[in-house]
This record gives structure tokens, C-alpha cells and sequence, in this order.
């Protein structure tokens, strides 16, 4: 009693801190910030172009270039025309050159603007993220003092393209968020009063019936009333096969109904959605700020004094202005800006493809370091749902006719039991008798009368002792397993047996963890020892631990720390949301699991198999792999023609072409992580 207490008592508290967390985060479905420090989230970088690859808190997730970029765009074709003026106007009047060289100017001007502006806001700010306008300024302003307006307009012209291309070629989170869009429904088919009718889907309302015929978009999540049909999950779940969809059978918004006719009981509303969950997830995930990102900015604050020395010193070496414009303009650090965010942004894109949703590009460096993985049992490890095991029958009845019996009872009662008998028949053809009038009494099991027979479902003493004529009989008996006996009121018919099974993909799922440096594995479940032992026996688990409380899960997660190992939690339920917030890395098992396990963990699994799971460690290792990468190359790539330029073999225009060089490298190479496989290790 005073463990069933505890536990209520731990599962009160989690929703009361939900929805204090709410009441400062709304609409925020990450809204914890237990592993990561988010003091310097006032002062994203970002590259001239108007990438912003900090933290900030709006929701416009518009597809298309930005204001800035598009702004600076115009300035520059507005200064192409009359820089192309200039030119011309020289030729055909070269007695009249300072009018040309006013033309020149003005082009100049214009195209400078909006980069001074930046570059004077990054002054008077102090934020890193303007480092870039303030280098081109002081390149702009170089090569106007030399009344070279022609260096002057290029430089910048040249640089806004540049970022142009860059943005296109980036496979952002808007363009992802967009796919996803385009796959929902707009609008459903309901019925009401005998009639179909077309509403919009926020019109929708708990318990409305949705119909949706083959081919369509399903618009809600819900529970398949009436009808059979196959169901493509991959766009929530990853899943490449087609799953059954019959009565009883849950299904999602934004899946696809393949064959038949479905009615559909709508059990959530659309921005309550798992849909919708998924976009809100990669919004925030978007908006996060990676650890590295942090070191960068530290060391970009030490940049541009670096940058201003080198290229006065070359200036007073060389008394060549050029050569120090040059510098100025190789310098731009947009490479290194764009290091860490494109390859983060990759592999937020890449994980959403197998169902894996990651709230904070955080989790994706913090994988590399785990070392312990522990797991909840029911829901996670197994499927957390009743299967039937073995049927025994008794001598005098087949096997067909003890399911049948048991359907009479089963299909009106939604209890564990009766929900894997229905489905073990409907699974193998077996005519399923459908009912009304079932009374199920608690903890004993279903009963029912039709044309003066009655039926049983539960335990033998119970059925028993509701009818005298019946004479209790020797069973099977299991402790791995639970089990129900079927009778009518002239004879007992046999007994079913139920286990709740490992996902069969479990155990290869824990072998290639393993092999991916995760060193212990531990089973966390509140069942008893006997069932605990074997499955964790089962699928080759270093610990399980039994008969666990919610804060017994929690008192492990936070011995594991204390011997400082890095510790994951995977789970699914509410009893799970104290061990998954305390967890280095909660991750949550979406698709059928608990909403406040979802809100307290970083990581989401949309799909209900956990094969999944080695590719969060495998895109981990490969992300960190790239953003080395591209900080080393666009690093030494910069200083190699800051080198060049000192020694006057780059002039300033071809420092403005070739400084993109750097940026397309880095783009480049993060977009190999949208093609990485989970057979890549």
C-alpha cells in the first residue's frame, strides 16, 4: 500500500510540474533545460547573409530567403546596374570621368548600407554575430579611401551571392517542416447524423468519426472504429512496411491509408496531434544551441583583433592597402560560423527520417559520451501490450471453439486480455462472435448470457463460484506468464496464456549498442523476479532490477552519475518521466507511450521499434566527425589565403570569390550526413 502510494504520490508531482512548466513555456513541448546551459543564447552568431544559428524564441518557420538576404539582394542588383552605368558612361564620355566616378560611388554606397549598418549594430552591441559585416566594412571603407569603387561594389555584391548560394544549398529544418506539412490532411470527412460531410481539421472534435477512404491522408489520431485496411506509417514513424489497421487499432494523422475504408474515432485534436508534436519538436530542436557552437563564439571574440593585427601589419610592411583589404575580406569567418550548424541541422533532418526526433542539437554530442544504457521493461523493451502465448484445451473441445467461446465475452470488454484475444483471432482468421451485454467484474474476469447460456472469462475460482455445476480442474501453471480460463455454465473449455513479448528486434538492437561503446545495459522493471530474469536473460541485459517504483528508477539513474558514467534512460510511461528528466539522455518512446514521458525526455522515438536506436549513436559519432571536420578545414583554409593575400597573390575581388570557397565546403560536407545510413558506422 505504501509503494502504491509512493507512486501516485511521484506521478501527481510530475503532472503539477508539467503544468507549472507550461505556465512559462507555452507551446514549447521541450520545456526542460536539465543538461544544457543556455546563458548565451542572447547572443547567437550568425554569418552576414542573416542566418541566425542561435537560440531564439519565434515561430515563424517560413520557407524561402530571409528579409535581410532578400534586401541585400535587391541593394546589389540596384548596384550591378549602376555600377554596369558606370562603366559604360566612362567609355563613351572619358572626358567627363568624375561624373563616372560619382556613378561609381553611388553603387558603391548603396550595396554598403546595409553593411554598415550590421557592422555598426555588431559595434555598439557587442555581438560576435556581426563580425563579419564589421571585416567587410573596414574592406568597403579601405578601398574607398583609394577611390576604388569598383572594389568597393564587387566585394560586397560578390559576398551576398555567396550566401545566396549558401542558403539555398542548405537542407534546412523549414524545408523538413515543410515536407512534413505537405503531407497532412487540410481537411476531413466526418460523420454526422448518417451524413459525410467536409469540415477543416480544427473544426474536428474528441469522439467525431472520421472517415477515410483508400489513398487519403489520415486527418487525425484516433481509434479504427469500423473497417480493415493497411496503413503507411513511414511519415511519422519511419516504418518502410505497411501495418494492419482494424478495429481497435490505433492510428495517426499524417499516415496514409492504403486499401480500405476506415472510420476512425478521433481521440486527439489537431494540434495535440503526434503530427504536430514532431514539427514542434524540430522547431525547437532548430532553435537549440550546440555546445560547440558556445566554444566557437568564445574564440570568435578573440578573431577580430587577430584579423585587424595581421592586416595592419602587412599594410605597414607592404604600404599595399590592397593586399590588407584582401585580408580583411578573406577573413569573413562564415565557414566557421556555419561549421556546427549546417552539420547539426543535417542530422536533425536525417534522424527525423528514421523516427527518431532529437528536442536539442545538445543530445546529439552528449550520445558520443554514454556509456550506460538503462531501460524500462513494459512498453519499451516489450511491446506492453498482452499477447496469447499457448492455448490448453480440454480434451472434449477444439482449439477454434475455446477462442470463439472467449470472444463472446472478450469483444465487449477492453480489458489486456480480452484485447489479445480479439486481436490473436482477427490476426488468424478466426470468426470473431460480437456481443453486447458483457458484465466484467474487477480482478475476476467477463461474463455474459445469450439465449439462456451463459459465458465465462477469468479465474477458475471465480467462474466456479458463479456457477455450482462447474467442477474446478487441475491447470497448467507458469510464473513467466498470467492466464484465464474459458467456460460456459455446462463445462470449463480450457485455458489461455498471455506473456507480454520482447520486440523481437531487442535484442540485435542491444548487441549493436554494445558494439557502438555503450558498456552496460540494465533492465528496469516493476514486475516480479521471475519475469524481470528472464527477459533480461532473454535479451542479454548486464543487471535487471525488479518489483522498481518510480523513484526507485530515479535512485538508480542518480547512483549511476555519481560514479560519474553518462547515463541514457529509455522508457515510456509516466512512472519513467522522473528517470528520463534525471537522466544525461532521457529518450522517449513516442509512438504509443505517455505524453509526460515525451515532455520530460531530449529524445523521441516515433516509431515503436527500437531498432532505431543504434542510429542515434551512429549519426552522433558521424556528426561530430563532420563538424571537426569542417572546422578544421575551414579554419586552415582561411589562414592559408590571409597567407596568400600577405604575400599579394589574391587581390580583394578575388578574395571575395574565393573567401565562398571556404562555406561551400562546409555546406557541402554536412549534406553528406543527409544520405547517411544506418548501415554506416
Amino acid at each position: 500500500m505504501e509503494e502504491q502510494e509512493l507512486k501516485h504520490n511521484n506521478e501527481t508531482a510530475i503532472e503539477s510540474e508539467h503544468q507549472q512548466e507550461h505556465q512559462h513555456d507555452a507551446g514549447c513541448s521541450c520545456n526542460h533545460n536539465h543538461h544544457h546551459n543556455n546563458e548565451d543564447d542572447d547572443h547567437p552568431i550568425s554569418c552576414s547573409c542573416g542566418h541566425n544559428h542561435g537560440h531564439n524564441h519565434e515561430d515563424a518557420h517560413s520557407v524561402g530567403l530571409n528579409s535581410i538576404l532578400k534586401l541585400r539582394l535587391t541593394n546589389s542588383i540596384f548596384a550591378i546596374v549602376l555600377l554596369i552605368s558606370g562603366g559604360i558612361y566612362k567609355l563613351v564620355y572619358p572626358e567627363q570621368e568624375q561624373m563616372a566616378q560619382v556613378i561609381l560611388a553611388i553603387a558603391s554606397v548603396v550595396v554598403a548600407i546595409p553593411v554598415f549598418w550590421s557592422g555598426l549594430t555588431g559595434l555598439f552591441s557587442q555581438q560576435s554575430k556581426f563580425m563579419t559585416e564589421q571585416l567587410v566594412s573596414l574592406a568597403i571603407l579601405a578601398a574607398m579611401m583609394q577611390k576604388d569603387f569598383v572594389v568597393a561594389t564587387i566585394i560586397p555584391i560578390i559576398l551576398v551571392f555567396g550566401h545566396f548560394l549558401e542558403e539555398k544549398s542548405i537542407m534546412g529544418i523549414e524545408e523538413a517542416i515543410a515536407s512534413l506539412k505537405k503531407l497532412n490532411s487540410h481537411d476531413a470527412t466526418v460523420l454526422r447524423d448518417g451524413k459525410e460531410i467536409h469540415v477543416e481539421l480544427n473544426e474536428l472534435k474528441i469522439d467525431d468519426t472520421v472517415v477515410c477512404y483508400p489513398g487519403e491522408t489520415i486527418a487525425a489520431d484516433g481509434i479504427v472504429s469500423e473497417g480493415d485496411s493497411s496503413i503507411n506509417m513511414a511519415p511519422i514513424t519511419g516504418e518502410s512496411l505497411p501495418v494492419d489497421a482494424y478495429s481497435g487499432s490505433k492510428v495517426f494523422a499524417g499516415t496514409i491509408n492504403l486499401s480500405g475504408k476506415l472510420h476512425i474515432k478521433v481521440t486527439a485534436l489537431s494540434e495535440n496531434s503526434i503530427f504536430n508534436k514532431i514539427i514542434t519538436m524540430l522547431k525547437d530542436a532548430e532553435k537549440s544551441k550546440a555546445p560547440i557552437v558556445k566554444i566557437i563564439e568564445k574564440y570568435l571574440d578573440l578573431y577580430f583583433p587577430f584579423v585587424i593585427m595581421i592586416a595592419s601589419i602587412t599594410l605597414f610592411v607592404t604600404s599595399d592597402i590592397n593586399r590588407a583589404v584582401a585580408i580583411l575580406v578573406l577573413s569573413c569567418p562564415c565557414a566557421l560560423v556555419l561549421a556546427s550548424p549546417t552539420a547539426m541541422i543535417a542530422a536533425l533532418v536525417n534522424a527525423s527520417k528514421y523516427g527518431i526526433m532529437i528536442k536539442n542539437t545538445a543530445f546529439l554530442e552528449i550520445l558520443s559520451d554514454i556509456d550506460t544504457m538503462v531501460f524500462d521493461k513494459t512498453g519499451t523493451v516489450t511491446f506492453g501490450k498482452l499477447e496469447i502465448e499457448e492455448i490448453e484445451t480440454q480434451a472434449y473441445v477444439d482449439e477454434e471453439k475455446l477462442l470463439r467461446t472467449a470472444s463472446v465475452c472478450a469483444s465487449g470488454s477492453h480489458h489486456p486480455v480480452s484485447t489479445a484475444i480479439i486481436e490473436y483471432m482477427h490476426k488468424h482468421n478466426i470468426p470473431i462472435s460480437v456481443h453486447s451485454g458483457q458484465q466484467e467484474i474487477h480482478g475476476m474476469g467477463v461474463k455474459t448470457e445469450i439465449e439462456g447460456t451463459k459465458y465465462y472469462l477469468g479465474r477458475q475460482s471465480w467462474i466456479c463460484s458463479e456457477n455450482n455445476n462447474l467442477i474446478p480442474i487441475e491447470g497448467k501453471k507458469s510464473e513467466s506468464s498470467i492466464s484465464v480460463w474459458v467456460a460456459t455454465d455446462k463445462q470449463i473449455l480450457g485455458q489461455i496464456f498471455f506473456s507480454d513479448k520482447p520486440r523481437p528486434e531487442m535484442k540485435e538492437a542491444i548487441s549493436q549498442v554494445r558494439n557502438l561503446g555503450v558498456e552496460y545495459l540494465v533492465l528496469l522493471t516493476g514486475d516480479k523476479k521471475e519475469i524481470g530474469d528472464q527477459v533480461g536473460q532473454e535479451l542479454g541485459f548486464d543487471e535487471v532490477i525488479s518489483e522498481c517504483i518510480p523513484q526507485d528508477k530515479l535512485d538508480y539513474i542518480n547512483g549511476v552519475k555519481l560514479l560519474n558514467h553518462k547515463v541514457m534512460f529509455v522508457g515510456d510511461g509516466i512512472n519513467d518521466a522522473l528517470a528520463l528528466k534525471a537522466s544525461d539522455c532521457g529518450v522517449a518512446i513516442a509512438h504509443g507511450g505517455s505524453d509526460i514521458a515525451l515532455q520530460n525526455s531530449d529524445i523521441a522515438l516515433n516509431s515503436n521499434n527500437v531498432s532505431n536506436l543504434p542510429q542515434m549513436f551512429i549519426l552522433s559519432k558521424q556528426t561530430r566527425s563532420i563538424i571537426n571536420q569542417n572546422i578544421l578545414i575551414g579554419t586552415s583554409f582561411s589562414i592559408f589565403m590571409m597567407i596568400l593575400a600577405s604575400a599579394g597573390f589574391i587581390s580583394p575581388i578575388y578574395g571575395a570569390i574565393l573567401h565562398n570557397f571556404g562555406s561551400v565546403f562546409v555546406v557541402l560536407n554536412s549534406a553528406r550526413l543527409l544520405k547517411s545510413s544506418n548501415n554506416n558506422q
